[in-house]
């Protein structure tokens, strides 16, 4: 796997990771490389709110730079090189402690990553909660612990790091914006965006099958839907079978809808005794899918959208707990 593919896949899977239905999140992540290539800059910051990007910055554009319509139609340009100035202040923060990391690591020769992800939720009962979690190389780093608000690191190199951060007005810096600001900004942007965050999307649902060594693989597809999440399961006998069932991952389409699946391995004569059972906020109740029968379509329509004024910079007053 190269290391664009690479940093992208780790984007998603962080992004992913927030779903709860009736909970908001708002995600901020930065990639860093020791070695910069063509397509691979030596910084990226992009920003998501309930999983759809909001902002990006990367050292190769020089700028931050809106993902989103109504985040372009109602910021002015001062607030995009607000946003740009901080995304190169970051760079020169992070350059310096990616050097620092790899000196104690004794590391040369060959690319590194530093990646960071933290933001904020708000769950279903009204409470919050903020996140925090650094890696390098793809390993894990230093992390908060939020019921505690303490830092924990990994290594002795981590450990250095951590009271570095410690030592210094970081920490309180990154439990204040975890505990107030973020959770000001998440609120305000919700209230902002209710409509399109909120919206509903039915499934569409397809099960289809394919046999071979004697064994027939049941597969269960949903697509097309928003809010992101989703349960999909696999019956037997009107039981669920979990422990066998394989799952993909809730990952999003281009038109900001999302898709999933799940399979399970069946004996051919037992085929009919399976059922794919499908959750979603967009439907009354679960339903049930079989091999051979119909699928199921979402109704088709306009997706509501909605302009908001956002007023405060996503990317403001970020922390950097590496920096000493």
């Amino acid at each position: 796997m190269g290391l664009r593919r690479a940093l992208g896949l780790g984007l998603l899977l962080g992004v992913l990771s927030w779903a709860a239905s009736g909970s908001h999140s708002l995600r901020y992540f930065d990639i860093a490389v020791s070695e910069p290539s063509p397509g691979v800059p030596e910084l990226m910051i992009v920003g998501y709110l309930d999983g759809n990007l909001i902002v990006h910055y990367d050292s190769d554009m020089g700028r931050a730079v809106p993902r989103a319509d109504w985040m372009e139609k109602n910021l002015d340009g001062d607030h995009w090189d607000t946003l740009t100035q901080l995304g190169q202040s970051q760079q020169q923060i992070v350059r310096g402690n990616m050097d620092r990391v790899r000196g104690r690591y004794n590391q040369s020769g060959r690319g590194q990553t530093l990646q960071r992800v933290y933001g904020c939720d708000i769950l279903e009962d009204g409470s919050t909660r903020g996140f925090y979690q650094t890696a390098y190389d793809g390993q894990d780093f230093i992390d908060l612990d939020t019921n505690t608000m303490t830092l924990t690191a990994t290594d002795t190199t981590a450990r250095m790091s951590k009271r570095e951060c410690e030592a210094g007005t970081g920490f309180e810096q990154l439990k204040h914006f975890l505990g107030d600001t973020c959770v000001e900004w998440l609120r305000k942007y919700v209230s902002y965006g209710r409509t399109v965050l909120e919206r509903k999307e039915p499934p569409t649902v397809r099960v289809s099958g394919k046999e071979a060594d004697g064994l027939l693989t049941l597969y269960c597809r949903a697509y097309g839907f928003y809010l992101r999440p989703i349960a999909v399961s696999w019956l037997k006998g009107g039981k669920v079978r979990d422990q066998e069932t394989e799952r993909g991952s809730v990952a999003p389409n281009s038109d900001g809808t999302y898709y999933t699946w799940a399979s399970i391995e069946a004996r051919p004569e037992e085929k009919d005794e399976y059922r794919c059972r499908v959750e979603h906020a967009s439907l009354p109740e679960p339903r049930l899918f079989a091999w051979g029968e119909p699928g199921w379509k979402r109704p088709l329509g306009l997706s509501p959208t909605l302009c908001p004024t956002l007023q405060s910079s996503p990317l403001r007053h970020i922390p950097n707990i590496s920096s000493k």
